[in-house]
């Protein structure tokens, strides 16, 4: 066959979609002079045929002589292959002496400089026979074979290009559009030849699930979409999901081996071996992938049969070692499980090794093989969450509770709070309120993991939490099971600071005794992971900085850091640093509050903890935004919000948006009196970026866009909101002195205005570093000059910058007189009301919101709403904040 009849063999009813990377690839292996023998191996239904003869007719400049296809399908025996080939070259076999495999070989060897190519198509079931390939390469030198086969040949001379499905979107975050996928791409040109107005827009979710579902195999789509006269696509997917017989067709004209999905593989199912038939029924219970120690334990495999199922495509081989079974495939297995009866031996070894797998890497979880620990439950989390289900469901607490402590800690070092609650409550729903003790115990050691989870992972919080975790602790006190106490202990102090903080249903310094208490059980069990956890959260509840004897919460932190270095508790080291910035901050060191952020980013990233990568990159963006270091700003505020979106951080990606904006209207006064709008956005969007441990965001915006706007008396009024409660911190002292002086010189009061544009650029660079990037203030100081002279200018900057500073901050803040009570509540940007005053004494006295209720004759939903006021106008979070918020504006 030459170029004039190669295209015979590619004539085809439908377009070719797809597939340029391979054929491209195809190509370069076929103009490589050492690859002769080039086959291409998938399972049936994927596509190899098509592909083959897209890919030869792309290349047909590389063999001049002819493109001669071979179409096997239909041979019985491998004795046919010899005269198939003849006749497909045009080479007519004599009877003669000699045999039909000399005469073929010696027509090649006449023809040995002609550039060939043999498309031999579909030979799985012939392989007996592919000796005769391995000798026609010998008889030739430019002969060039191109095989599509469900298992490779495995000759010398063969070169392997697996073949799996069309490209599809694998994650509904996907940026691309679906119909950029040539999966869906065929799936649409196929559905409008079934129904002339079908849009993608009707059901695109359900058209993405059916791709995902047969993982782009494009036999798989075209039968799916035989079914749309009669389903929705998403109806189809379903069906899909529990039926493979559902993918067939009653197409008149298709070759019946590519009627149905089921008839696809029983032929594979024929071609195999009887051990090999067992074993692949077997992994079919393997979901996500699986490692050949996990194919030996469940499915009794051997390292000899994985490769034998690999050369007939019904696994493949990642570059991670990992194999995988194309899910229809797996669905096959199945049934095939099933009607052999095998379903509760399998699924019980199955059990036992992930579960097992667990509850064995538990102890690296805390010490020494974290990462890969951490990383191993990754890897296999779609089988562990199989498995959970299926223990759930046959009642195996004792299994459950034996992993449930990896899995938890997976959940918190990983961020999966949401996967994981949702296994531990299916858990809890399924599990009967045995009697018996060890299964109660097993049950109660999964909802103190549950209800931690759920109070560190800000979910839903329910009304008998405190309950249900007492009756935690009271039945490991029973079964005097020591770490089980010192763990429920610590449950319940977490619990204890949500009730301080949310209900104020808890007694002061209950949570702290009880961290204080585990701290103690787990000293004198010898473990150090859960003495370093208790440590970190006691020191939350005594000051970061004590001047007494008390250690303070900095020496809690600091301990805890040690214990956790000791043993390699990557987790807690990366969060325990992050820590530090508060301990920095709370000493107005920003050098160490810099250097620490970036050691706590380093670690976030290395123990790939999204949720505490964009933590520290908050950190350290606020860091080199105040030192001026606006290029690196940017440069991890852009990186913020990209952790943030790939782990679907909400917070993270508003707040990392929100800061990119604010940047740049800061550098180039894109916020003007005509642009109100914007500006009034920019002080929503700005209330929460500097939020929690350093709440300077939203005060800061607010106070530049009111003098923006001309409202100087709104910026005076609101100066104290713009430090926590110390007036020596230097890096709220910059805006304040900046936003002074330019209200003194809109007030023509040039030389006071001078010096306090000293005094701010005079704090140390680490803070003050941002105000040379302000435009506003380049504009102010070149004003200044022009209207002061250079020398009037030049001095009072001088005299500016050697003022001191608190005691300046003190009279811009009105504190001369510190008996002026009155004058306080003014002194907030909004003061609170008569009825916010009573409500704020009250908290201050510890009454709940119901006491508060009763004392004041309101329903306490009106206190609640007094409460939000009041910790809105403070710029606060919760009651202790606002305590320490009034405090320092003597309204208390």
């Amino acid at each position: 066959m030459g170029r004039a009849n190669m295209q015979t063999f590619n004539l085809s009813p439908t377009p070719f979609l797809g597939r340029a990377q391979e054929i491209a690839e195809i190509g370069t292996l076929l103009s490589n002079p050492s690859c002769r023998l080039l086959t291409l191996v998938g399972p049936g239904g994927i596509g190899k045929t098509r592909l083959a003869m897209e890919a030869a007719s792309h290349h047909y400049t590389l063999f001049p002589d002819g493109i001669f296809c071979v179409q096997l399908a239909e041979l019985c025996r491998t004795n046919d292959i010899l005269p198939a080939i003849a006749a497909a070259m045009g080479f007519c076999l004599q009877q003669a002496l000699l045999t039909p495999q000399e005469q073929l070989l010696t027509y090649l060897r006449e023809k040995q400089a002609q550039r060939v190519l043999l498309l031999l198509d579909n030979i799985e079931h012939l392989l007996d026979g592919a000796d005769l390939l391995a000798e026609i390469l010998a008889a030739t030198r430019e002969l060039k074979i191109l095989v599509t086969s469900r298992e490779a040949l495995n000759l010398q001379e063969e070169w392997i290009r697996p073949i799996t499905g069309l490209a599809y979107p694998e994650r509904e975050e996907e940026s691309q559009s679906p119909e950029d996928y040539s999966a869906v791409q065929l799936f649409l040109d196929r559905a409008r030849r079934v129904r002339g107005d079908f849009k993608l827009s009707e059901d695109k979710m359900g058209v993405v699930e059916i791709c995902r579902l047969v993982e782009g195999m494009p036999l798989a789509i075209e039968l799916a979409v035989g079914w749309l006269k009669t389903l929705r696509p998403s109806d189809i997917a379903r069906e899909i999901n529990g039926n493979l017989d559902l993918l067939e067709t009653r197409s008149r004209n298709l070759p019946e081996r590519h009627r149905s999905m089921c008839f696809v593989f029983d032929h594979s199912w024929q071609l195999m071996q009887a051990k090999d038939r067992e074993v692949f029924q077997k992994i079919s219970i393997f979901r996500g992938g699986f490692t050949r120690e996990a194919a030996e334990a469940v499915a009794g495999t051997s390292l000899t049969i994985l490769a034998r199922l690999i050369d007939q495509s019904l696994i493949r081989r990642e570059a991670s070692g990992r194999y995988v079974i194309h899910e229809l495939l797996r669905q096959y297995g199945a049934q095939r499980l099933a009607a052999a009866g095998q379903i509760e031996a399998v699924q019980q070894a199955y059990i036992d090794y992930y579960l097992g797998l667990l509850q064995r890497l538990e102890r690296d979880i805390k010490a020494h093989r974290q990462i890969a620990a951490l990383d191993t439950i990754a890897a296999n989390f779609e089988n562990m969450r199989h498995a959970w289900y299926l223990a759930v469901q046959q009642g195996q607490a004792t299994a459950l509770s034996g992993a449930v402590e990896s899995l938890h800690w997976f959940a918190d070092m990983r961020g999966h709070y949401h996967e994981i609650v949702g296994l531990l409550q299916d858990a809890l729903d399924q599990l009967s309120s045995s009697p018996l003790q060890e299964e109660r115990f097993a049950r109660a050691r999964i909802e103190a993991r549950l209800i931690r989870l759920i109070l560190l992972g800000s979910l839903h919080i329910e009304e008998n939490f405190r309950t249900r975790i007492d009756a935690c602790l009271a039945l490991a006190r029973d079964q005097q099971d020591q770490a089980e106490f010192g763990f429920c202990l610590i449950a319940s102090g977490i619990l204890a600071v949500w009730e301080a903080e949310e209900k104020r249903q808890s007694l002061p310094g209950r949570a702290a005794s009880l961290f204080e208490e585990s701290r103690e059980v787990f000293a004198q069990l010898g473990d150090p992971f859960y003495q370093a956890e208790a440590l970190s959260w006691l020191a939350w509840e005594v000051p970061l900085i004590e001047e007494t004897q008390q250690p303070s919460g900095q020496a809690h932190l600091q301990e805890s850091l040690n214990l956790r270095r000791a043993i390699e508790d990557r987790n807690g080291i990366a969060w325990g640093t992050l820590n530090l910035t508060c301990v920095a901050l709370a000493q107005l060191n920003y050098s160490a509050y810099e250097r620490y952020a970036r050691e706590a980013l380093t670690a976030m990233h290395e123990i790939r903890s999204a949720k505490g990568e964009v933590q520290a990159l908050f950190s350290l963006i606020q860091a080199t935004f105040l030192k001026g270091e606006m290029k690196e700003a940017f440069t991890l505020t852009r990186r913020m919000h990209r952790v943030a979106t790939n782990s679907n951080y909400p917070d993270g990606i508003r707040l990392s948006s929100d800061f990119l904006e604010f940047l740049h209207s800061l550098l180039d006064s894109s916020y003007t009196t005509g642009q109100e709008p914007l500006l009034s956005s920019q002080a929503t969007k700005l209330s929460e970026f500097f939020s929690g441990q350093y709440n300077l965001g939203k005060r800061w915006g607010e106070a530049i866009i009111n003098c923006e706007l001309g409202e100087y008396a709104a910026v005076r009024k609101g100066y104290p909101s713009l430090f926590r409660d110390k007036y020596d911190d230097p890096g709220s002292a910059t805006i304040c002195l900046a936003l002074e002086a330019i209200i003194l010189t809109h007030e023509e009061k040039l030389e006071a205005a001078s010096k306090l544009l000293g005094l701010a650029f005079a704090q140390p660079l680490q803070v003050s570093g941002w105000l040379r990037h302000w435009s506003k203030l380049t504009c102010l100081r070149i004003d200044l000059r022009h209207k002061s002279g250079e020398e009037a200018y030049k001095l009072a900057w001088k005299l500016g910058a050697s003022l001191d500073l608190e005691t300046t901050l003190r009279s811009l803040l009105g504190e001369g007189d510190r008996n002026a009570d009155k004058n306080a509540n003014s002194a907030l940007y909004e003061p609170l009301s008569e009825r916010e005053l009573e409500v704020l004494n009250l908290i201050a006295r510890g009454h709940s919101n119901r006491e508060i209720a009763q004392r004041l004759v309101l329903s306490v939903g009106t206190v609640k709403v007094h409460t939000r006021n009041i910790y809105s106008k403070l710029g606060v979070n919760s009651r202790t904040q606002a305590l320490a918020q009034a405090s320092s504006f003597k309204l208390l």
